[in-house]
């Protein structure tokens, strides 16, 4: 039984909307949240005080690759996001980590997600190398939930 200290360890990433699972990857590259510093500077009769405050948050990304696959389920939601739909386009997704054993180790909840990025590697004819596809998953808000 892991304990909650314990470093958390994944074989497998998978993108679910609405209870199915849409794509599985083997690797995470990233998530990225973020908040810009902003300078605040303040004085009196004696000082002056300079500090670093929180400013704007930046939407947050998500990083995952995968070997390509047939499946058109990604690339159907990238073609949403660029014909405009962006009422289509943006989905409440989980981000689900899993073990080797298929118990979910971590979850992330992404609010109003949508593929801003989809990429497939280079690869040479007659190579036995795995074609990789990476999408970068943006979203309004993203939240550490339970597994």
């Amino acid at each position: 039984m892991t304990q909650p200290h314990d470093a958390i360890t994944a074989s497998r990433f998978a993108v679910v909307i609405d209870g199915y699972e849409i794509a599985s990857f083997s690797e995470l590259s990233g998530i990225i949240t973020e908040v810009e510093p902003v300078d605040y500077l303040s004085s009196s009769d004696k000082e002056v005080i300079f500090k670093k405050l929180p400013g704007k948050a930046k939407p947050p990304t998500v990083v995952l690759k995968r070997g390509k696959s047939a499946s058109l389920e990604l690339w159907a939601w990238h073609q949403t996001v660029l014909l405009g739909d962006l009422t289509a386009a943006r989905k409440s997704a989980s981000l689900v980590m899993y073990s080797s054993d298929g118990t979910p180790v971590a979850r992330y909840y992404l609010q109003n997600a949508w593929p801003s990025k989809l990429e497939v590697g280079a690869l040479r004819a007659g190579s036995s190398e795995v074609l990789m596809e990476t999408v970068t998953l943006v979203c309004e808000h993203l939240q550490r939930v339970a597994p």
